[in-house]
């Protein structure tokens, strides 16, 4: 527990990435084992209970989040950029812990075939902005909270740089 505590804590990660984490998400973090000399470059929080774009349904999302806390539950959606792979976390948990699930997805940065991202405009001023990374077997899009389109784009052109690497090494298909 210490040991995973120390690598977390200091050795090089993006001081930015951490914050992104958050306490919550630093803490859902400790439960994965980091490779020898792996760094952690971006770390993105996503919105677990978006339901749609549509002002009403994003309505209804918030409705959920807030009962969902109110009864001591969570829905926590993380993509973390490493130097060797991009790792998926999510924890959720209903009832004040009668229900609670961890999976952690680590994806090898050889498989990443595809990252972009997009933003949403509904009635001129309700935005939704989404990340998506392809990989050589499935697709993964997740709605972004609190990040400017700016962070976005540089969490894409960072991926975008591995992608490339990938063509040129032969392992992107």
């Amino acid at each position: 527990d210490v040991y995973k505590r120390q690598q977390i804590g200091g050795g090089g990660h993006a001081p930015t990435a951490m914050t992104a984490l958050g306490p919550k998400g630093q803490e859902l973090l400790a439960t994965v084992t980091l490779l020898p000399e792996e760094k952690i470059k971006y770390a993105i929080m996503a919105d677990g209970y978006f339901i749609g774009a549509n002002p009403l349904l994003k309505m209804i999302a918030l409705f959920q989040a807030m009962i969902t806390t109110l009864t001591g539950g969570h829905i926590r959606v993380f993509l973390i950029v490493t130097n060797q792979r991009v790792l998926l976390l999510q924890s959720s948990q209903v009832w004040c812990g009668v229900g609670r699930v961890k999976k952690v997805n680590s994806i090898a940065l050889a498989s990443l075939i595809e990252a972009g991202c997009g933003k949403e405009t509904q009635m001129c001023c309700v935005h939704s902005r989404y990340v998506h990374i392809e990989t050589k077997t499935q697709t993964h899009m997740m709605m972004i909270k609190k990040l400017g389109d700016a962070q976005i784009q540089d969490f894409v052109a960072n991926l975008s740089a591995v992608l490339v690497s990938n063509v040129n090494r032969g392992t992107a298909v």
